[in-house]
């Protein structure tokens, strides 16, 4: 996916927005939970979707409980972009 593909991906769902943009070092499913007051089914969903594209890592997947996640350089650069040009 380039981008704006990204972008738009990011952009069509407000749960997937405010996971990608919660994200500031490495937090659990749980933790960003708690910040945006969402299920955490929902947020363990967007996590997966994120992950499947590239824009977020689990940094301990062996662990069964408190696994954290970051965004990959690309989540960054992306997210970066998407400030700059006033999206998120």
């Amino acid at each position: 996916m380039s981008g704006l593909e990204l972008a738009g991906f990011i952009l069509r769902s407000e749960y997937r927005k405010k996971v990608f943009l919660s994200i500031e070092k490495p937090t659990m499913p749980s933790e960003i939970a708690r910040g945006l007051d969402i299920r955490l089914t929902h947020i363990t969903r967007e996590l997966r979707f994120l992950r499947e594209r590239g824009l977020v890592e689990c940094i301990n997947p062996k662990e069964r409980v408190g696994r954290l996640y970051r965004l990959t350089n690309e989540g960054e650069d992306l997210k970066k972009k998407m400030v700059e040009e006033k999206l998120l």
